[in-house]
């Protein structure tokens, strides 16, 4: 009797007309491609709108906005997911592990510090006719290298550990 592509259709032009929903440009979508390739869900952001700043782990990215989940601001509330849409959105801060970066810069130092180490005690120890063999040269080395690395490492990572480190990876013009 009725063509059921014909109903469909009428149904969908009574529906009313919801105005309140966003519906994303073009400009959201290259927002995301570009920003979503930067974050991970997980990694901790700062989203900056306007007046307001939100500290969350990135839930998701899309045309839409970023989507975050807030940890429970005290032990009555409860965690919560927020969605900021794009045209809220001033600057996002991106958390960065510099406590990788500080561990490799002091296990690069600590291993020359710890070779320079070595080759100075077995220098004032030849001087006295007392020093190691040959094998025991580059045994001291090694080890002296590998320890220096290692106090080295564990110092820089404590120390970048530390400090806080944020990148901004979006910001409107």
């Amino acid at each position: 009797m009725f063509d059921p592509n014909a109903l469909l259709l009428l149904a969908a032009l009574a529906a009313p007309l919801d105005t309140s929903a966003h519906v994303p440009t073009a400009n959201d979508s290259v927002l995301a491609s570009v920003i979503s390739p930067l974050v991970k869900p997980g990694d901790l952001v700062v989203v900056r709108s306007g007046h307001d700043a939100t500290r969350g782990a990135v839930s998701m990215v899309d045309p839409f906005g970023v989507r975050l989940k807030i940890d429970a601001e005290s032990i009555w509330s409860q965690p919560r997911t927020e969605s900021i849409g794009w045209s809220q959105i001033q600057r996002i801060d991106h958390h960065t592990g510099a406590a990788g970066d500080a561990a490799k810069f002091g296990a690069a130092t600590g291993c020359l510090l710890g070779l320079g180490l070595v080759a100075s005690a077995i220098a004032y120890a030849g001087a006295y006719d007392n020093g190691p063999g040959t094998g025991g040269i580059l045994f001291s080395f090694v080890v002296g290298g590998v320890a220096g690395g290692c106090v080295g490492g564990l110092a820089g990572g404590l120390v970048g550990s530390l400090l806080p480190a944020w990148k901004t990876i979006y910001e409107r013009r």
